[in-house]
């Protein structure tokens, strides 16, 4: 019994301590302020239960009632008193919390130059806000900072360098807008018309090919690459051979040739060949007898290549003779071998060349200078997400402006080429030799046929970037000579006066592979060109190729689905989706160009006779066109689409509010919370981490870009004007020339009109 009585009063002893203590510690825990009653006062005393302004669907949801109803949800003011809500669930912190931070009311808070601010405290479920905040809210026009700036720092920045892009086709201008005469009183009510008609159809033209370009931007980059490289193999290969006597004046001018306009049709050609006619064909050998210093190479049709310099004197006195010197005296320097006619045509072909390359926009001028500007408004905000640190709508106008940043890179790729994108400059310096050919023809008549890819490649067969094309299916060609013919009557030729067409910016690359192919063709001492560059080096110029393109719209994607993709709730979302899908739109496109170049350069194995071959080969065929009208409809949604969801603030949602991951059970889902108060101390952090880094590392990425290819651009010209001015040299004593003049001088003088018309 005393055992009993004494263990009752140690429990009852231990039991009444216990309760002190918990009564001390919910003595610490308060449910309620007076010192914030006057910040929360004004923000939850009129509020509307239903926040949307007109249709939500439509774009009438006030995203920020939204938020004021989650703390209305959260605390209450009562007897001048702040009071947290007993039992919700929408705020997780405490009063204490709150008044670390007197005078800040959680929706619309803004930066206020410190990391100190608090966490992420309030939430509601998906369910709530999809029953209370449907629908998104629209950018209203007086909200400037959310589209106008957007607009002037990367989308019409982009606009213009879209201009500089090459391409074949453009919407029409009609001309009967421009015409009329003198503009006098009675004509000024036309004339009012006209004006705002021909800017609408310039405007929806300018926004058509900037859609184009956006959304094929990879293939555009990779054949862009591809003609850099295939231009600095060919230039390598002529200045190997710049103390040899291999070549002829006249197959280095027609390489050189080629360079400049290796980006019109392959049906340009004749001309080209008309414009190196008159200079010599024919090349030095050694004399017999004479001790060389270094083997004698065959090449060609077994013609010797010495390898010994020779330099023909331009001091030749041109009324000693016409006729190349034959046998010039051993031990002394080779006098020069050429007429004066032929030295006449060799230096006004120098001129022409160099004419042509110095008639093409410079780099600076055409892409560098928009480039600086572009850049200095990537900085401004870049700057701006450093003053306004932890603004998801400043964080998501950079990752914009980073997605934005692939169409410069096209344009920087297509204005480092050597070959210009105006074909009237070489239809200037070809002009005469075009009517000399045949004075008796109509110039109307010259008029080249107009081959690519939006028309049958039948003419083309013989080369091989036409192989693959001409083996697709009847019903493939069908559709796509309909939509050829429709896309024809809609848009008319970019150099509609011109006789001569340039590839397609995506075609750039093979069709100056084509070129550098009919050289070898045309030329047997150029065979050992075409297999150095086209066939010994073909994979390691395209994989090349392929990983520089990669990486100038991978770069810029990747940064911006990073800084979507840290913008609190970390995780993938809509816009960082949306970013991630287009970077994967234009993998495809790239290995689809890859592979159907390499497939056409290479042409098909195996027995085409045997059945399961040729229907694996439709297959395969019928798999390209599927991938690539599934990537090019990814690309442009994503692109176009994605950018004007952002500056219309469609993504702005409860959807699109939690990260992906818990989009299939949002509705069961605990974790599928939406946070709503604004300058968080999440969102400092990121933004510190994450989203000024990634914007510096963007401006300093497309600097360098713009340098190396201002720097590669400058480069390949310098060596191709030393080329140009080496046309006529010749090595050094103990050659004689043998004028081996091609055989298709006297065909292109004799059967050039014939040729014509069998393009």
């Amino acid at each position: 019994m005393y055992y009993f009585m004494m263990r009752l009063l140690y429990n009852l002893l231990w039991l009444s301590i216990h309760y002190l203590h918990l009564a001390n510690g919910q003595l610490d825990i308060r449910n309620s302020s007076t010192d914030l009653v006057p910040i929360y006062q004004p923000y939850l005393s009129s509020l509307r239960q239903n926040p949307a302004l007109f249709n939500p669907a439509l774009g009438g949801q006030d995203w920020g009632m939204c938020c004021n109803l989650v703390v209305n949800e959260s605390l209450v003011i009562e007897n001048d008193t702040l009071y947290i809500r007993p039992g919700q669930s929408f705020f997780t912190g405490t009063i204490n919390d709150l008044e670390e931070f007197p005078t800040r009311f959680p929706c619309g808070a803004k930066y206020n130059g410190t990391l100190s601010a608090p966490h992420q405290q309030f939430w509601m479920p998906y369910s709530w806000c999809y029953n209370h905040c449907p629908g998104w809210p629209v950018t209203k026009a007086s909200d400037l900072g959310k589209w106008l700036k957007p607009l002037i720092a990367f989308i019409l920045p982009s606009l213009i360098f879209c201009l500089n892009v090459p391409r074949r086709r453009r919407l029409d201008l009609p001309t009967g807008l421009f015409s009329g005469g003198s503009i006098d009183i009675s004509s000024i009510p036309l004339f009012i018309l006209k004006v705002p008609l021909a800017s609408f159809i310039v405007t929806i033209d300018i926004i058509i090919w900037t859609c184009v370009v956006f959304s094929v931007a990879s293939p555009m980059i990779t054949s862009g690459i591809y003609e850099a490289l295939l231009d600095a193999r060919v230039l390598s290969y002529l200045e190997s051979r710049s103390k040899e006597n291999s070549l002829s004046a006249k197959e280095k001018a027609h390489t050189l040739l080629s360079i400049l306009i290796g980006n019109l049709d392959i049906q340009a050609w004749h001309s080209s060949s008309l414009f190196v006619h008159n200079i010599p064909g024919g090349v030095f050998r050694r004399r017999p007898g004479s001790q060389p210093t270094k083997t004698t190479i065959e090449s060609g049709k077994g013609v010797p290549r010495p390898l010994d310099p020779i330099t023909p004197s331009h001091s030749h006195d041109a009324s000693t003779s016409n006729m190349p010197t034959k046998f010039p005296p051993i031990g002394r320097f080779k006098q020069s071998s050429y007429s004066v006619q032929q030295r006449r045509s060799i230096v006004a072909t120098k001129w022409r060349l160099s004419a042509m390359l110095d008639s093409q926009i410079s780099f600076g001028t055409s892409v560098g200078a928009p480039v600086l500007f572009y850049i200095a408004s990537f900085i401004w905000s870049v700057y701006e997400v450093r003053e306004e640190l932890g603004s998801y709508v400043t964080a998501h106008q950079l990752a914009a402006g980073m997605f934005w940043m692939t169409i410069p890179h096209v344009a920087l790729v297509s204005c480092l080429l050597l070959a210009g994108n105006n074909p009237n400059i070489w239809q200037n310096a070809v002009a005469e030799f075009l009517l000399a050919s045949n004075p008796l023809t109509s110039i109307d008549s010259l008029r080249l046929i107009d081959t690519d890819l939006e028309s049958d490649p039948g003419g083309a067969r013989n080369l091989h970037s036409a192989e693959f094309t001409s083996e697709d299916p009847k019903a493939i060609r069908y559709t796509r000579s309909i939509i050829s013919r429709l896309v024809n009557r809609i848009f008319g030729l970019a150099y509609e006066e011109s006789r001569f067409k340039p590839a397609w910016m995506w075609n750039r690359g093979s069709n100056k592979a084509m070129w550098i192919a009919k050289l070898g063709d045309e030329y047997p001492r150029l065979r050992g060109m075409r297999e150095e560059v086209l066939d010994r080096n073909f994979k390691k110029d395209l994989w090349t190729s392929a990983f520089y393109g990669f990486t100038l719209y991978f770069v810029p994607t990747s940064f911006s689905v990073l800084v979507s993709y840290t913008t609190p709730r970390p995780g993938f979302g809509c816009r960082s989706l949306l970013v991630f899908a287009y970077g994967i739109s234009q993998l495809i496109l790239q290995l689809l160009w890859l592979l159907r170049w390499y497939f056409s350069k290479h042409g098909t194995r195996g027995n085409s006779n045997n059945t399961w071959c040729t229907a694996a080969k439709l297959t395969s065929i019928y798999l390209w066109y599927l991938m690539f009208l599934f990537a090019i409809f990814i690309g442009t949604f994503t692109s176009i689409g994605g950018t004007i969801f952002v500056l219309t603030n469609v993504l702005t949602n409860c959807f699109c509010a939690i990260p992906a991951k818990y989009w299939r059970d949002r509705w069961t889902n605990p974790d599928a919370l939406i946070f709503v108060d604004d300058s968080t101390w999440e969102q400092l952090y990121y933004a510190e981490k994450w989203w000024f880094p990634a914007g510096v590392v963007g401006v300093i990425f497309m600097t360098i870009v713009a340098y190396i290819g201002w720097w590669y651009q400058r480069s390949l010209r310098q060596r191709y004007c030393d080329l140009v001015s080496k046309i006529d040299h010749v090595n050094e004593v103990e050659y004689e020339d043998e004028e081996v003049y091609d055989t298709d001088v006297d065909r292109v003088r004799g059967n050039s009109t014939d040729r014509i018309h069998n393009t």
